[in-house]
């Protein structure tokens, strides 16, 4: 039995071995994929619908089950560690290294996802135990839920075959909303956030010295703190003056008897005196200029000059002419009489009174009581001129809405979350992946069977992704449809 077994194993080995024959047949063989025509969308029946499936299933199954023929000089060796999920390259790599892999303790090393998408393309052969894993080893031992899931995987390959440079998503490399809104450079970012940190004070407002406090600001506390004395305080600012102006006609010890109590205003009105310029004794035709104290902080006024004022005083009573005469009259003729008002004559009070008042204005205005007396209300007063595009923004059913609006009140969530970061394919060429740059788009993978990601994990994912859009990558078993939302504003053909 075990000569038997060995010599099973023996043949499988030798069946492996290619003739030289059949390695030209290989390195000759065409590398195109067979077009399939057009789809058939319903079954008709037919023979020939039937035999065109049979030779489309017959190319489909002899191209899965093609072999590949690497050469072993091209294949970059390498050895899978799964107590750190990664790959560990045993040889120099290739051009992949320019967008794949990192190097740690001196070592380059490979994701799983890399190292499987490597694997399927030809370019690696990594052993496990001193044994070479196949493509169907990779997908078992490379792909797990700790790792990369398959739909993840499917995306990646997917969007790596299109040329597209794809790497996990680092949550902790991402700039915080206080680095985006000073739009800091990488390496300044971590040192601003600890200058922060370090310089954290006590509020400017109670470590200022009593100097930096403007006189007016003082002034106000102290009226403030103690109204009982604010008496005395106005009539101490007053002195301070110097020389009497035309603010104080009345001498500085008449006020002292006229004091407000506490409970009341804090202000002494009877102490306040204004000349009285309609008189033209003792007076001439300039004020003097108000006390500087009275004044706020950097205004100065001059002296005032009442002459041209005081001339317009106690003038003759104007004469009208006949015609002005009749007019008038005709005016007061046709003037109604209010007490015969019936309306009027209802009231029984003033309040009454002013309320009817109240109604027939806003009647005249265009607010009837019907429509603007209730609950439900216009949405605009046709009474206050705006600009039509105000009022079309007014009058909208639907308000604009960003979609970064409230996210700050939701918590965070793990059901879903940004897998990779993608960069376009024109970037390849001077891509380094010390420094990559802003990518072009951020990948979150979900499934077609799986639930639909509804706006509060949109606008989650948006504000961990920042100014790069996110796309929703939709798996259904080998095809990949991809979704993204933005933000638009619908045009208003309306000049403000």
């Amino acid at each position: 039995m075990a000569d038997h077994n060995k010599t099973d194993s023996a043949e499988k080995f030798f069946s492996e071995i290619l003739s030289p024959s059949e390695l030209f047949a290989a390195r000759s063989r065409s590398h195109k994929i067979p077009v399939r025509g057009q789809k058939d969308f319903f079954p008709d029946d037919s023979d020939e619908q039937r035999r065109r499936l049979e030779q489309s299933l017959k190319e489909h199954w002899s191209l899965v089950s093609e072999e590949r023929v690497e050469k072993l000089g091209n294949l970059v060796k390498a050895v899978w560690v799964p107590s750190e999920q990664i790959v560990e390259l045993q040889s120099p790599a290739g051009k992949f290294w320019q967008t794949m892999g990192f190097s740690a303790d001196g070592k380059q090393h490979l994701l799983p996802e890399e190292a499987l998408y490597l694997l399927e393309c030809g370019n690696l052969q990594v052993f496990y135990r001193d044994l070479p894993l196949s493509i169907q080893d990779g997908y078992e031992r490379f792909l797990s839920s700790s790792s990369v899931s398959l739909q993840q995987y499917q995306v990646f390959a997917h969007l790596k075959r299109l040329g597209y440079v794809v790497h996990r998503f680092d949550p902790s490399s991402e700039p915080s909303s206080y680095s985006r809104q000073l739009n800091l450079p990488q390496s300044q970012r971590d040192r601003a956030v600890r200058q922060v940190k370090r310089k954290r004070s006590a509020s400017p407002a109670a470590t200022s010295s009593p100097s930096d406090v403007s006189p007016a600001d003082r002034m106000e506390e102290e009226l403030t703190s103690s109204p009982g004395t604010s008496g005395t305080v106005a009539a101490g600012s007053a002195d301070g003056g110097g020389g009497r102006t035309w603010w104080m006609t009345d001498p500085v010890g008449g006020r002292s008897d006229h004091r407000p109590d506490s409970g009341r205003s804090r202000w002494h009105f009877s102490s306040i005196s204004f000349p009285d310029l309609g008189s033209s004794e003792g007076l001439s035709g300039c004020l003097f200029p108000p006390d500087p104290s009275l004044l706020p902080e950097g205004l100065t006024v001059g002296v005032c000059d009442v002459t041209p004022w005081r001339q317009r005083i106690n003038l003759r009573k104007v004469k009208m002419s006949p015609k002005e005469q009749k007019r008038e009259e005709d005016e007061r003729r046709h003037r109604c009489d209010v007490n015969k008002d019936r309306e009027v004559r209802r009231c029984r009070n003033w309040a009454e009174y002013h309320e009817l008042l109240a109604r027939r204005q806003e009647k005249r205005k265009g607010r009837p009581a019907h429509l603007w007396k209730r609950e439900v209300t216009p949405l605009h007063d046709p009474t206050r001129p705006i600009s039509t595009g105000e009022l079309l923004d007014k009058i909208s059913v639907i308000k604009p809405t960003h979609l970064l609006e409230g996210v700050s009140r939701f918590n965070g969530s793990d059901e879903w979350r940004i897998c990779f970061n993608v960069y376009q394919p024109d970037s390849v060429a001077d891509f380094r992946k010390s420094n990559p740059g802003k990518p072009y788009a951020r990948m979150c993978v979900c499934s077609f069977d799986g639930p639909v990601p509804d706006l509060r994990a949109m606008k989650l994912l948006a504000f961990q992704s920042g100014d790069v859009p996110v796309v929703f990558a939709v798996v259904d078993y080998g095809d990949i449809s991809f979704y993204t939302f933005k933000d638009f504003q619908l045009p208003t053909d309306v000049f403000p």
